[in-house]
């Protein structure tokens, strides 16, 4: 799994990303909102895929709560070309990477 990101500015990010398939999807990622009294963050995504996502921090009784949503689209032909044959997989697919995500996340907080 290939992962690399290359800090553009304070707001900006270059970010490439491998999961399990055998390709890198190539995004940058420019945040647009930080408010630190909702404790949320939105990012414009470009690249491979077009979008936003949003980060969010609440409260769980004694926990910390995170909740990632995203909205993106495809850009390169190949991938709208054959995205409705593989949809099932690429979903596979980002569910593993979103997964391996978080245990690296709370790995990272525990220490």
């Amino acid at each position: 799994m290939r992962r690399d990101v290359t800090g553009i500015d304070d707001d900006t990010a270059r970010l490439a990303i491998r999961a399990t398939l055998p390709y890198t999807l190539h995004l940058t990622l420019h945040r647009t909102r930080v408010d630190e009294t909702s404790r949320h963050l939105l990012a414009e995504i470009a690249g491979d895929l077009e979008g936003w996502a949003s980060w969010r921090l609440g409260a769980d009784r004694e926990s910390t709560v995170l909740r990632y949503s995203q909205e993106v689209v495809t850009t390169e032909p190949w991938m709208n070309a054959i995205g409705s044959f593989v949809s099932p997989v690429l979903r596979l697919n980002h569910t593993a990477m979103m997964r391996r995500g978080q245990a690296g996340l709370a790995r990272y907080l525990s220490s």
